[in-house]
């Protein structure tokens, strides 16, 4: 049966009611996953995650084809929360300057992912979206090293700044900082000095 234009409209509210509740959903079961992480409970289940979004486990699947897409999900929007953050970072100014804004930039960065990165640890690497994001934001912080201190390493021969880019790489990767305030159990500031004091080492 053909509907009237009149008929038409009067369904598209109802139907973009539906649309909007179901993406609201979607986001709660995402944000869940989050505030799930934060509380230390990085291998939640499906159990947990749909008590948390106060939604049903059907609910889940219904959203997302399985968990691996749920996880993905996760970490496309955490990847567009950072960007800002990651961002943020300039090369001027002194030696100085440029380590302090580093020190503020990566310590805010990877106090924030952190909850995420450690549940990303228990599940096995099979997503090639989740690696691939991962191995995108490792590429650029690198990059961002390369700007920062671009200074000192073009007054070093060769091989000594290729040298040192790797061992500033190690330094100011997550997992440096991870294992000062996780297993040395630095403050974030302690941890922040730490590795600009070691960089200052580094450097040619």
């Amino acid at each position: 049966m053909n509907l009237s234009p009149a008929e038409l409209a009067a369904q598209t509210p109802s139907t973009d009611g539906r649309v909007l509740r179901g993406a609201k959903t979607r986001t709660a079961i995402v944000e869940a996953l989050f505030e799930l992480f934060k509380q230390g409970i990085y291998t939640p289940t499906t159990k947990q995650i749909a008590e948390q979004a106060q939604t049903s486990v059907r609910s889940i699947f219904q959203h997302f084809e399985d968990m691996e897409t749920l996880y993905a999900d996760l970490v496309a929007v955490q990847t567009v929360r950072i960007a800002p953050l990651v961002g943020s970072l300039t090369a001027d100014g002194s030696l100085e300057q440029r380590l302090a804004e580093l020190q503020a930039q990566r310590g805010q960065l990877f106090e924030m992912v952190s909850p995420a990165r450690h549940a990303l640890a228990t599940r096995p690497s099979n997503s090639e979206l989740i690696t691939k994001r991962l191995n995108d934001l490792s590429a650029e912080l690198r990059d961002q090293l390369l700007s920062q201190f671009a200074a000192e390493l073009s007054v070093a021969d060769t091989q000594s700044a290729a040298d040192s880019v790797e061992w500033l790489d190690l330094l100011w990767s997550f997992e440096s900082w991870d294992r000062l305030r996780n297993m040395q159990h630095l403050s974030v500031e302690e941890a922040g000095r730490s590795l600009c004091a070691a960089t200052l080492r580094v450097l040619p």
